[in-house]
């Protein structure tokens, strides 16, 4: 919730736990009888995280590039998920951190320009975190060294093409596989991929 609008309702919001990763947080808006809607703010990236979807053409179709990894919530065994980072150094934009991430989690350094907003979207309704999603064709390019950013769950992670990121339970892999459909197509039908 922004500040304006929480002055404009009335809202009060307070941390009822949580450390410097993950706060719990509740709501209450009286005047909408809201009375301790509880939810999730991510703190080390003050709810702000990016993914990136990065595709490929090539003779058999369209691929896109996927981490496998550990991801400890969801299991020990490494599993096909986005490409994330969180917004977490003073003053940097979205497009800078998909940009980083890109080269630390699957080692592309691409310009600034090859970058494709794919808008943003909420994880669930039990959290205040915003993805910021994006994409970029690397059909061209070579990837150098994945170097991660020095954890090891990054370090012992992987990279893996696919032509079906629909079989990735990662929802953010989803939603970003059918805007870059939407994307695609629309580039093929207006030469630039921008609605219009």
């Amino acid at each position: 919730m922004n500040p304006l609008e929480a002055r404009y309702w009335g809202a009060v919001v307070e941390e009822v736990g949580g450390d410097e990763w993950l706060a719990l947080r509740r709501l209450k808006v009286p005047s909408l009888q809201i009375n301790g809607y509880t939810y999730s703010h991510e703190g080390r990236c003050n709810g702000k995280i990016v993914a990136v979807l990065p595709y490929r053409i090539t003779a058999k179709g369209h691929e896109v590039l996927l981490r496998t990894e550990i991801v400890p919530p969801w299991g020990l065994t490494a599993v096909p998920c986005a490409i994330t980072g969180g917004c977490d150094h003073e003053g940097e934009e979205p497009a800078q951190v998909a940009l980083r991430e890109l080269e630390e989690e699957a080692g592309y350094a691409v310009p600034p320009e090859y970058l494709i907003s794919l808008g943003d979207c909420r994880g669930t309704k039990s959290t205040d975190t915003t993805f910021y999603l994006f994409t970029c064709d690397v059909s061209q390019m070579i990837a150098g060294e994945a170097k991660g950013d020095g954890s090891h769950l990054e370090e012992i992670g992987g990279t893996l093409w696919t032509q079906s990121p629909e079989k990735c339970k990662d929802p953010l892999v989803g939603t970003m596989a059918l805007r870059l459909i939407k994307y695609l197509l629309r580039k093929r039908r207006t030469g630039d991929g921008k609605e219009g």
